[in-house]
């Protein structure tokens, strides 16, 4: 499925990279995605990850490292740990010889990160003929960023996502400075626009009028929802999500479940849901 609101920025990824993904064998390439929480950073990410996958079959390795930092650490410490968790991979998969293997830990005993990356691409993917994307954790951090636009050297590519949507653009000039002759490559999430939230909805069959045991909800109840009040793709999805559970509770506790007799989930359903739900904004 389409990871909805965000077809345009998708688009723009393949675009980018254009039809020949073998131009990553001479250049690597770094993307970023920027926008708030909730909004389809990872979802897209991930999309992207797996396009490139598919366009290149066995000749492309994904690393989803999207999980491997936490964000009040030192940048240098998650740098470290992608880095080290990298190896690891590498030797999981038979990619390493045990001189490779040596030549990468001292690279990160050292801190070289730079050294240890244009080792990988030049003296263990390049002779693989092998392309690796990275997913990398969530930063908060420009130069972490423009870390990783100096490390995507040939056969590399890094898949980041930031929430510091202003502070990664103020420092693009540098990130781009940082990377090799192919510019990386910004994509920018938002809110959803008209049209998306009724597209998510029915992407997960929530329009679904001839389910009995499900209730259902109706376009013009989400395009109110949506023109109501800025919303990402995961806040939508979790006040869905939860309605439609308190509506299910419901149904089960009258025994209209299985009847038919679920009915809509309606406006007022949607609205009582947000301003009772913990931790609302």
């Amino acid at each position: 499925m389409a990871v909805d609101h965000t077809e345009t920025a998708f688009t723009a990824f393949q675009e980018s990279l254009g039809e020949d993904l073998t131009t990553l064998h001479d250049d690597g390439r770094l993307t970023v995605a920027l926008g708030w929480d909730g909004c389809g950073k990872t979802s897209l990410l991930n999309r992207c990850a797996a396009w490139v996958k598919a366009e290149l079959g066995k000749s492309c390795h994904i690393l989803s490292l999207a999980d491997a930092g936490r964000d009040n650490e030192p940048r240098e410490d998650r740098e470290n740990r992608v880095f080290k968790l990298l190896i690891h991979e590498f030797r999981d998969r038979d990619l390493l010889d045990d001189n490779q293997h040596a030549e990468l830990t001292e690279a990160l005993d050292k801190g070289d990160l730079n050294f240890g990356y244009l080792y990988a691409s030049k003296y263990v993917l390049k002779p693989k003929n092998l392309v690796l994307v990275v997913l990398l954790p969530r930063t908060e951090i420009p130069l972490e960023v423009e870390n990783y636009a100096r490390w995507a050297y040939p056969y590399i590519v890094f898949l980041a996502e930031s929430r510091k949507v202003e502070s990664v653009n103020e420092h693009w000039s540098a990130i781009e400075s940082a990377h090799n002759s192919a510019l990386p490559i910004r994509l920018k999430v938002g809110t959803l626009d008209n049209g998306d939230g009724w597209a998510f909805v029915q992407s997960r069959k929530g329009d679904r009028t001839d389910a009995p045991n499900y209730p259902f909800v109706s376009e013009e109840t989400i395009r109110r929802v949506t023109e109501a009040r800025t919303l990402s793709i995961g806040e939508l999805h979790k006040l869905l999500y939860g309605t439609y559970q308190e509506v299910l509770k419901k149904g089960k506790a009258s025994g209209a479940i299985g009847s038919g007799s679920m009915g809509e989930v309606t406006l007022l359903d949607l609205m009582e849901f947000h301003f009772r739900r913990p931790g609302r904004q």
